[in-house]
């Protein structure tokens, strides 16, 4: 089968190939998938950027979203039939065997039906990103009547967060540095977007009549601690579901503990099998409302593999980059 695949960490055109590999097979509890459509994510190219890391497996095929065809069954596997379009997460993580292939062979509980009202690059789009930011929005519950701010609005995880918020019932207040996107932010969804040049808290505390916000859906929680302190409402949530860098962050206990707020924090990786089969079930059903969006970038063959690696990484925040075979 063809696929794309590194040996070696390192820049995208230095490091990765294209070429035919053995085509895997279906073990017991697992499905093959005729893969059509594999998304990029930044855990894909950072990995593969990251010399100082080094290689997990001698040689890695990227990608842990993408949709497709099941192709065969193993033993064991009965709530699929081969034909069956499906949607796929965490296709690499802890594995040397992704989504930029042909064929790949994953355990059943890791793929999901796919509508026919979305296409397979649609599909691509959703795991990591879609996952995140549903179980960010919902993890505490519903959100109907709350009042969510999304600062990271034009980022893959931040887009899904106002669609959801917004299907949920909550009202939405995003913000952005980039003022010709104002209008792609709120045509997602969002009832109020900001500029951050402003004086953000203060447009924040305005909007909301000084009392803060019920949730916040935070993808550089280290850098915006303080910040995010300030807007939050009392007994109000902060969710963290990544850092610009890494580092540390020091956190005011009184001002926390006195205003009764949580933070968590998200791994979407790790999430029990509880938690996926509730977000998973939760993003069929806001598809099936048709509440969601699917921002894509561009999207190009697996030939071009190191191609889309490269743009990925230059057009970080402008949507989706999507992989065809």
């Amino acid at each position: 089968m063809l696929a794309g695949w590194y040996e070696r960490c390192g820049p995208a055109d230095e490091v990765i190939s294209v070429g035919e590999i053995e085509k895997p097979l279906a073990g017991p509890g697992e499905v093959l998938v005729r893969v059509h459509a594999s998304g990029i994510n930044p855990s894909d190219y950072k990995r593969r950027a990251n010399v100082k890391a080094g290689m997990e497996f001698p040689r890695i095929v990227p990608h842990s979203d993408g949709a497709g065809t099941i192709a065969a069954l193993g033993p064991g596997v009965s709530n699929y039939r081969v034909g069956d379009r499906v949607w796929m997460f965490n296709a690499q993580w802890a594995r040397p065997m992704g989504s930029a292939a042909e064929f790949i062979s994953l355990p059943s509980m890791q793929v999901r039906p796919l509508p026919n009202c979305v296409s397979y690059e649609e599909g691509a789009c959703l795991g990591i990103p879609a996952m995140t930011a549903y179980h960010a929005v919902f993890r505490d519950g519903p959100v109907k009547g709350q009042t969510i701010y999304v600062p990271a609005a034009t980022g893959r995880v931040g887009a899904y967060a106002i669609q959801f918020a917004r299907w949920g019932g909550a009202r939405v207040i995003a913000s952005t540095g980039s003022r010709t996107r104002m209008d792609e932010i709120k045509a997602l969804g969002a009832d109020v977007v900001l500029d951050r040049a402003a004086d953000l808290a203060k447009a924040v505390l305005d909007e909301t009549d000084e009392r803060g916000v019920d949730r916040i859906i935070e993808i550089d929680f280290g850098n915006r601690i303080g910040f995010n302190e300030h807007i939050v409402a009392e007994g109000g949530t902060i969710v963290s579901y990544g850092a610009a860098a890494p580092g540390t962050a020091e956190i005011t206990l009184s001002p926390r503990r006195a205003r009764n707020m949580s933070v968590h924090f998200i791994f979407v990786y790790l999430l029990s099998d509880a938690q996926k089969q509730t977000t998973c079930d939760g993003i069929l059903q806001a598809i099936r409302d048709k509440a969601l969006r699917h921002r894509i970038a561009d999207s190009v063959p697996l030939m071009d593999l190191a191609r889309a690696h490269r743009e990925a990484e230059a057009q970080a925040g402008t949507g989706h980059m999507i992989v065809t075979l």
